[in-house]
């Protein structure tokens, strides 16, 4: 399988966001639930190869992939993100065996999410009360609702997302 360029039950919360109002978002499944992250974000859907082992993660890692010529840690989304879903599964392999992980890109940093398929893209503006609380940076909320098209989904806050696992991450 080729990599795939991609720029081009959800969970409620009231806390603060980092969305514009009116952005192009990507849409995935990563188990059985719908999530989204800003397109500008995302760099490109590829295989999920062989992952070293990463001791001390906090089972926030499943480990780090070589992708772009660099390490990548690869997340462990139904660890982070399965008590606010109320459970979350693994990605599941495609027809071929293979697993797919969105290489995403946060404050210079790459990650990669499991994910089980690309949606596409919408470009959606968030209700009101969305608009103003993104406009505070420093949000903690790893999910947060939204109508995005005709989809009910949940946004991921990357920089959540790298505080939990920062949080996580043991010490030597």
């Amino acid at each position: 399988m080729n990599p795939s360029p991609v720029n081009s039950s959800p969970v409620a919360s009231s806390a603060p966001s980092s969305y514009p109002a009116s952005e192009t978002y990507l849409l995935f499944r990563s188990g059985a639930r719908l999530l989204a992250l800003p397109t500008r974000q995302t760099r490109q859907v590829i295989p999920l190869g062989q992952l070293s082992p990463l001791p001390a993660s906090g089972g926030s890692l499943l480990g780090l992939m070589g992708a772009q010529g660099r390490a990548v840690p690869v997340v462990n989304l139904p660890t982070l993100l399965g008590h606010l879903l109320g459970g979350m599964a693994e990605a599941a392999p495609q027809p071929d065996g293979t697993r797919l992980g969105l290489l995403c890109e946060h404050a210079g940093e790459s990650l990669l999410l499991p994910i089980d398929e690309v949606i596409g893209n919408v470009s959606a503006e968030l209700a009101a009360t969305q608009s103003l609380a993104a406009q505070s940076p420093a949000s903690q909320t790893l999910l947060q609702s939204a109508q995005l098209g005709d989809h009910l989904a949940a946004l991921l806050s990357l920089n959540a997302l790298t505080a939990a696992i920062a949080g996580r991450l043991q010490t030597a």
